[in-house]
């Protein structure tokens, strides 16, 4: 892969469009990468289109993310202003019928207490002041909009 990848950059390319390119590689190596990844786009005359299931990856290098979930587009916006906007809420089956589920994106109920997908997580708080919510992860987000249940 860092061949592959050291062969494209050697062309001067204005747009590397990259599957997995980080899968199999060991961290160090995927942060070099990356790190690499970074000094290629810092002009702003070059981009990079990744394809990823690695969000760690996605977290780190990426400026928008565009979330295809069943073939269709789920969520495409800047990076910064998801993670800034979504939010977890913890809370127990009691709590979570005390909000209006369109305030929720999508829940997960397990024994132990629920969780729910907050798309703005500053509106939710202001409605909501006794419950906590978290700021959450790109993961954490697919993992909600693909395994969660419909509110």
């Amino acid at each position: 892969m860092k061949l592959s990848i050291a062969a494209a950059l050697s062309h001067h390319p204005r747009l590397l469009m990259l599957d997995e390119a980080t899968a199999g590689l060991d961290p160090v190596i995927r942060d070099e990468l990356l790190d690499e990844f970074l000094a290629f786009i810092q002009d702003e005359d070059h981009a990079i289109l990744i394809s990823s299931h690695i969000t760690s990856d996605l977290e780190k290098a990426a400026d928008y993310i565009t979330y295809l979930h069943q073939g269709k587009v789920v969520l495409s916006e800047a990076k910064d202003v998801i993670l800034d906007r979504y939010g977890r809420l913890a809370c127990t089956a009691k709590q979570l019928e005390t909000v209006d589920p369109a305030d929720l994106v999508r829940v997960r109920k397990g024994s132990f207490g629920c969780e729910g997908l907050v798309r703005d997580r500053a509106a939710f708080q202001r409605k909501y002041r006794d419950l906590l919510v978290e700021k959450t992860t790109l993961e954490d987000i697919m993992l909600f909009i693909g395994k969660g249940e419909a509110v």
